[in-house]
């Protein structure tokens, strides 16, 4: 970010900008006071996270600051490569010289860019150059005295590639960890980019953007604004692409509108998900009248179970006590795999705010030449190296029955080692009932504590909120559906009514005319969703049995047609609810609203159904 200048142009890092204060400028610029308490000032810090989190921005705009402050403070910046030479000695004679340097000039503050290049992990491996250069950064560290008024600064996104005698009191003092931004660091950070523009997007575009980027980090979010830019200028000016002279550009043409922002999301790919991706979406619309209940009790049982101030979002006040002797767990059980494929997911976009390390079995066996144990262990310690944080094992026992004996001792060994005092939440899914659980797995859980949550079927009111959905045909019933998604509807308008109204017009319904209202709030209702545009069906709206006299269904066969679809879907798991909701949507839609042919839908899945458990059970015997 070329205009930051000082921290006030930096976004959603409060945090590691008031850590880098502390620690860093104001031993520099209130030597005194420290003096005279006999305080000792860290020797180093060290900046280790994500790439394209900030690390390097906040140096370069600690630099900006030690030069406005009163007392000036010197601030010298090297990448890792600069110090390295091919000729014997020169890498270490460069090193001397960037610390006599800092003597002459002191206070003075020295950043070392991508440390680990720098300094790496001495081994019988590593050549006799690398282990020269490290053991002099060691012994120039370690000749700095306490009131030398010299800080060495470090920066890094694999700190385990760093020789971990760099990692100590005395040296790096201090590890500051940057994380991927959550939902209000990602607001700010859009807020300081647009900071300059003539004409902004609303607030409420950009909030709603925020949630949408999950997983972005701040070099992604800057991007994202590049790239809306280059939208709206294709947009306006298409025919600089066929120029081969320089086109002239009015600026006050180029606004960059809510659909340049969507077409620029579209093309960035965040630095995260090129590496791995991890699980995390909300609830959506559609799924929420099946799981929102037990979703707010999850939440509501982690308030308890998690420190105090441990789950702090809009959701979570996070002021009960914990209960628990050790770390903060829960495991989400059952036969009904909504727990991993909907439950988990929602959690952690509900938890963002904590970074969030995945174990799975793509992650065990990711790196050939690696064994289980090591990569559990190394998850464990990148877990712990974040605190607070969060991991999260969706589907224990798809890798627990593939791992040998070893590798499941190591896993519980490392499970009740974790005490109260770490701050890391365990999320666990389990696809079985609470007898099929493996002893060990059900022995690092405390049930009296609540620490095991039972995923049953939905009950019939949930069913039947759930494919009452398929009838909505008034505008409050949209409403009640579709009250998380009220702040899109109010940005998305990306149809008008009058192309609405030309549209039907042309496709012979007169009973739009009669009430255009209700079918232009159906539409947008739809499509605020964010699961595509609207549905045949929804278009032609023959379900507005307020205004239309062709409708097939009216209110008591719909009613008939509810209350045997939830007798018909007792105790079925979510899976096939929703399988169901597919299949009946799509013959509703080809049939138009045919009584005979829904029925006749239901019963032919319900009877594929009994096949598919019937033969599991023979399966399973």
């Amino acid at each position: 970010m070329s205009c930051a200048k000082d921290f006030s142009c930096i976004g959603g890092l409060e945090k590691q900008i008031r850590v880098v204060k502390e620690t860093v400028l104001f031993p520099l610029m209130y030597g005194d006071i420290y003096a005279k308490f006999n305080l000792k000032p860290p020797r180093g810090l060290l900046f280790y996270g994500p790439p394209g989190t900030g690390k390097t921005l906040v140096a370069s705009a600690l630099a900006v600051e030690c030069s406005n402050s009163e007392r000036k403070v010197s601030f010298i910046s090297r990448k890792g490569s600069d110090c390295l030479s091919k000729w014997v000695g020169e890498s270490e004679k460069k090193l001397q010289k960037i610390f006599s340097l800092a003597q002459q000039s002191k206070p003075c503050i020295i950043f070392f860019d991508e440390v680990d290049g720098l300094a790496p992990v001495r081994s019988s491996r590593q050549d006799f150059v690398h282990a020269s250069i490290v053991s002099t950064l060691l012994a120039l560290m370690d000749g700095l005295e306490n009131n030398s008024e010299i800080i060495v600064i470090g920066a890094t996104n694999r700190i385990d590639a760093i020789d971990p005698a760099l990692r100590r009191p005395g040296r790096f003092d201090r590890e500051l960890y940057f994380p991927l931004p959550c939902y209000a660091a990602r607001k700010e950070i859009l807020s300081v980019h647009i900071k300059t523009w003539k004409q902004k997007p609303p607030q409420k575009f950009l909030a709603y953007l925020a949630s949408k980027t999950v997983g972005f980090c701040g070099s992604d979010l800057q991007a994202l604004c590049a790239e809306a830019v280059m939208c709206c200028v294709r947009r306006n000016y298409p025919e600089i692409y066929m120029s081969k002279a320089k086109y002239q550009i009015n600026e006050r043409h180029l606004k960059i509108e809510k659909q340049d922002f969507l077409r620029a999301q579209q093309n960035i790919l965040p630095a995260s998900h090129r590496v791995s991706i991890a699980p995390v979406k909300s609830l959506s619309y559609k799924i929420q009248p099946l799981l929102q209940d037990n979703l707010s009790r999850i939440l509501s049982q982690l308030e308890i179970l998690c420190p105090p101030r441990m789950l702090i979002c809009d959701i979570i006040d996070g002021r009960a006590v914990s209960r628990s002797n050790n770390c903060p767990r829960i495991l989400l059980y059952g036969d009904d795999d909504s727990h991993t494929r909907h439950l988990g997911p929602a959690l952690l976009h509900t938890l963002e705010h904590l970074p969030c390390h995945v174990l799975d079995v793509t992650t065990l066996f990711e790196e050939t030449g690696r064994t289980a144990e090591e990569a559990l262990i190394q998850k464990m310690k990148m877990a712990r190296r974040s605190l607070p944080s969060l991991l999260y094992i969706p589907d224990i026992l798809a890798w627990w029955n593939l791992v040998d004996e070893t590798a499941r001792v190591v896993f519980t060994s490392l499970m009740h080692g974790l005490d109260r005092s770490v701050h890391m939440l365990i999320l666990i899914t389990a696809n079985c009932s609470q007898e099929d659980l493996p002893a060990d797995i059900a022995s690092l859980f405390d049930k009296q504590r609540d620490e095991m949550f039972e995923v049953t079927s939905p009950d019939a009111q949930q069913r039947e909120s759930f494919f009452k959905q398929l009838f909505v045909h008034s505008t409050c019933d949209l409403e009640s559906n579709c009250s998380s998604q009220a702040q899109f509807e109010q940005i998305m308008n990306l149809k008008k009514t009058k192309e609405v109204g030309r549209k039907r017009r042309q496709a012979g319904r007169t009973d739009t005319a009669e009430n255009p209202q209700i079918q232009i709030n159906v539409k947008r209702k739809n499509s605020a969703s964010g699961e595509g545009p609207p549905s045949k069906r929804t278009r032609n709206s023959p379900l507005n049995l307020s205004t239309s006299s062709n409708e097939k269904l009216n209110d008591f066969e719909i009613e008939e047609l509810l209350r045997k679809i939830v007798k018909v879907t007792e105790t079925w798991p979510c899976y096939d609810l929703e399988s169901l909701f597919a299949s009946l949507e799509i013959t509703l839609e080809r049939n138009e609203e045919d009584l005979c042919s829904a029925v006749e839908c239901l019963e032919q899945f319900n009877k594929l159904r009994r096949i598919k458990v019937h033969v599991k059970k023979e399966q399973e015997d």
